[in-house]
């Protein structure tokens, strides 16, 4: 009886959970949410951003139809990619080239790097890779920023890119990580202008307690895969770091006025936690 039970057990894995948890994977999930921040400039109340994350080389439909279908539908005024959409060997960079030069068609583009990116590409790919973003017009902000205005106000873009020491668990950091600090924040993008709306796009939304120490009003993030196994209630429950409940995951969090979109993002293995694409509408309310 225990041996039949067991047979059938496995016969569920093979034959129902596995082809279940590969649709899983492909199935497309927009999350919208609306932000309202007094600090924001009332001519940017309404801006739409579609924010992409960790789309690890994933393809959805040929040329990527069906994620750009949903992005298109959401109209959004910018769209942000905040790391590891390329990783390991990168086959698809010619797939993700593609994908953002139609994107462009859409709304100015705007992205970081994340850790894959400058672990598992060389110098000359790269190079490449960036040059051809820039050359259809999409802004890489490692450790950099962009203004945008609109009928004489302004908010800001910065692009936190961090060296892999700051990743716990990641390559040869397995065990001798570095915490990251306020201090390292302001060696990489100086200290806050305190009259700017400042949207901060970081990788590794875990640093959100020093985004908002530092000031930004909005940071966007991926990496944790949103827990990559979501269970009810709970949802995620575990981080890229092999750590087990991780703070931030998915949603949106707040600390004071700093508020946190973190992505579950596109790509890699995954359980009851389908890729996302985030819409968000920012709203400014005095």
């Amino acid at each position: 009886m225990q041996h039949r039970t067991s047979m059938l057990a496995a016969s569920f894995l093979t034959g129902g959970a596995i082809p279940h948890i590969r649709r899983e994977m492909s199935r497309l999930e927009v999350s919208r949410y609306n932000i309202s921040s007094p600090l924001l400039p009332e001519e940017f109340s309404g801006l739409r951003i579609v924010h992409l994350s960790d789309l690890h080389n994933k393809v959805f439909g040929k040329d990527n139809s069906r994620l750009i279908k949903l992005i298109s539908a959401e109209c959004p005024d910018l769209i942000f990619m905040t790391g590891d959409m390329l990783s390991h060997g990168a086959p698809n960079i010619a797939e993700f080239l593609k994908l953002t030069e139609q994107l462009l068609k859409i709304a100015p583009v705007y992205y970081v790097n994340g850790n894959h990116e400058l672990s598992d590409l060389d110098s000359d790919a790269l190079a490449y890779i960036s040059h051809k973003l820039a050359s259809y017009g999409a802004v890489c902000l490692d450790n950099d920023l962009a203004d945008i205005e609109r009928n004489g106000s302004r908010i800001r873009i910065c692009g936190l890119c961090y060296s892999a020491e700051y990743y716990r668990g990641v390559r040869e950091y397995k065990h001798g990580w570095k915490a990251f600090m306020l201090t390292d924040m302001i060696n990489y993008l100086g200290v806050k202008d305190p009259d700017t709306f400042t949207i901060l796009l970081a990788h590794n939304p875990l640093d959100f307690e020093v985004h908002a120490e530092w000031g930004a009003d909005i940071s966007f993030g991926g990496h944790v895969h949103g827990g990559l196994i979501r269970l009810p209630v709970i949802n995620g429950i575990l981080s890229p770091e092999r750590r087990l409940m991780p703070k931030y995951k998915e949603g949106v969090y707040r600390i004071g006025n700093s508020f946190l979109v973190a992505s579950r993002g596109l790509g890699r293995f995954r359980i009851h936690n389908p890729p996302e694409i985030v819409s968000v509408i920012l709203s400014s309310e005095k």
